[in-house]
């Protein structure tokens, strides 16, 4: 179970936090265990959940009185998680958004994540890059709202307007560009992976300042991708 805490720019996730989850994944749909279940297969989460069952039962004012007195309250897009998807934090001040790439992370609602269809073409690094770009960030300060301290909100109503780039696989340029963008952030998700085991001062502030030119070199990506100016970018660059 991630935080919004947990998550930060291309990071490599690591959890904190662990949830009890009595649910079974069947055909796209989060079904409860039974008590049964529980008690034969994880019997010490069984014991647990014996040792707290009068708080348990006792949550929304006695909702939960029934034979699943362990189960979720609100049991909404439990199926949705276990896939690859891009993290950010529902606040932040700048984008901060990383990368799950086995489905093993589920969060609060203070986290968003961002799925994709099958039919999707382009890698979802790609789009990794894109909202990790400055360009994102300054398209989100003009058009969101500004909270106290310079925070904003990563919310759908306030990305959704942002005209993500769609690749013509057709296009050479497109498709190279593309590509570029895929291999620099997995480049990132690599650097910050190692930068989180980094030992020494020195090895930490090598590492930093490779993530820092690969992510320059992104956003040069990006802004070519957007047909930016130079003017244009320096707006972006310095705003």
């Amino acid at each position: 179970m991630l935080k919004g805490e947990d998550i930060s720019r291309y990071k490599n996730l690591q959890n904190r936090y662990f949830v009890i989850f009595p649910y079974i994944l069947e055909d796209g749909k989060a079904k409860p265990m039974s008590e049964d279940f529980i008690k034969e297969n994880y019997p010490k989460g069984y014991e647990y959940l014996k040792e707290n069952e009068e708080f348990l039962r006792g949550r929304e004012k006695g909702k939960m009185q029934g034979d699943k007195f362990y189960a979720y309250i609100y049991p909404k897009n439990l199926s949705e998680f276990e896939q690859q998807k891009i993290m950010t934090p529902e606040i932040a001040l700048g984008s901060q958004l990383s990368f799950d790439p086995t489905g093993i992370f589920y969060h609060t609602t203070k986290v968003y994540s961002f799925v994709f269809k099958d039919t999707q073409k382009e890698n979802i690094l790609y789009f990794l890059g894109l909202l990790n770009s400055k360009l994102l960030w300054i398209f989100l300060k003009a058009t969101g709202y500004t909270l106290r301290g310079g925070y904003f909100t990563f919310k759908t109503e306030y990305l959704k307007p942002f005209p993500i780039h769609v690749i013509d696989f057709s296009n050479k340029i497109d498709v190279a560009l593309h590509d570029h963008i895929v291999t620099l952030v997995d480049n990132m998700l690599s650097l910050n992976k190692q930068l989180s085991e980094a030992r020494t001062g020195h090895e930490q502030k090598l590492l930093q300042r490779q993530i820092e030119a690969t992510d320059g070199q992104i956003d040069a990506l990006v802004y070519e991708l957007y047909g930016l100016t130079e003017e244009e970018i320096k707006i972006v660059e310095n705003a």
